[in-house]
């Protein structure tokens, strides 16, 4: 059983992604022609994924997912499952990503949030569902590569952050 700080830091987890959650329902779009806004939970999720994976298992991942399409009204579970393979695949390169600098880390994430645009955009496309404006996904997508240094500084404000070499996780493994 893992102690009682993973279980603290998963419940802030939820609290953030249930928060990002209710300020995206807000009348707050950008209108016609605006620029819409990031997706801070994706953002969330890669930050601490890469971080502390114990943190945010895949079981809290997809019910908070599965609420952000239902309440945001996208098709339900399609941007769950990219998000998921994306998270997942960045879960898998933890112990390649520890050492490498900030900025390669932003590089991978931003190829990550790219590939999960086109992946969407493609999915509905061949799924003959109405597609967003390409222009506004490219757009959205820029705004989440932009919102993602902000969301790793807030995440380590937090306490998220790398295991150091040698350290194990609450799992007993190395993260």
């Amino acid at each position: 059983m893992a102690p009682r700080r993973v279980w603290g830091y998963r419940l802030l987890f939820v609290v953030l992604a249930c928060t990002v959650l209710f300020f995206a329902l807000l009348p707050f779009g950008p209108g016609e022609g605006g620029v819409p806004g990031p997706e801070l939970t994706v953002c969330l999720i890669f930050a601490w994924v890469l971080r502390r994976p114990d943190y945010v298992p895949l079981w809290l991942m997809v019910p908070l997912l599965l609420l952000d399409d239902a309440l945001l009204m996208r098709p339900l579970g399609l941007w769950t499952l990219i998000v998921l393979l994306m998270s997942e695949w960045l879960r898998r390169r933890v112990d390649h990503t520890e050492s490498l600098p900030f900025w390669n880390e932003v590089a991978l994430v931003s190829g990550c949030i790219v590939a999960a645009f086109a992946a969407y955009h493609l999915s509905l496309a061949l799924l003959l569902a109405q597609t967003p404006p390409l222009g506004g996904q490219a757009l959205h997508a820029l705004a989440t590569i932009v919102f993602y240094p902000p969301v790793v500084i807030f995440s380590q404000l937090l306490g998220v952050r790398r295991l150091q070499p040698g350290e194990l996780d609450t799992l007993g493994a190395r993260a």
